[in-house]
């Protein structure tokens, strides 16, 4: 028979170690879950908020995580952004001047404005695709559609967005 008091220490590592895990998976995808928020249009304050609600609920729902930490996490920050609003919103003028890193900066400023008129979930499915690099398969997982319907989407939004840059180029060429 196992004494109680080595069965209280096993617990007590695996938590440990579990606590852990969880720490350095957040770590590594916090800057991303972070950026996708502003993405869909809220400030930087909101995004922070969002993100930590997300880490609130990723770590009470740790037990039902399934796949890569990082699609599972970024999902669950994109259902937080919606569920804080019921309809979505445009990304507003000047953020990208909070920012606290330089991504908005380092992109030309007509992708940047021509982003931030298209419909949220065609941005975050561009964001997600493009800047985070993610497979379609993921950007579909995290956005909650199938992956034929996640392709519809990023043609779209492509489309929607070499239009809105042709648009602004007319505009700058007069």
């Amino acid at each position: 028979m196992v004494p109680a008091a080595s069965v209280d220490v096993g617990l007590h590592d695996r938590s440990v170690d579990e606590r852990r895990e969880f720490e350095a998976n957040f770590r590594l995808v916090s800057r991303s879950a972070f950026l996708l928020a502003r993405q869909l249009g809220r400030t930087t304050d909101q995004a922070r908020d969002i993100v930590q609600d997300a880490a609130l609920r990723a770590w009470r729902y740790r037990s039902t995580r399934e796949g890569e930490f990082r699609r599972w996490f970024l999902a669950i920050v994109y259902r937080q952004c919606r569920s804080r609003v019921p309809e979505w919103l445009p990304l507003p003028t000047g953020l990208e001047r909070a920012a606290p890193d330089a991504i908005d900066r380092s992109m030309d400023p007509y992708l940047v404005a021509a982003m931030r008129k298209l419909p949220s979930r065609q941005r975050a499915a561009l964001w997600l695709r493009y800047c985070d690099d993610l497979a379609i398969s993921d950007v579909a997982r995290i956005i909650g559609c199938s992956e034929p319907a996640a392709k519809q989407l990023l043609l779209r939004a492509r489309e929607a967005l070499r239009q809105r840059l042709q648009a602004s180029s007319e505009e700058i060429e007069r």
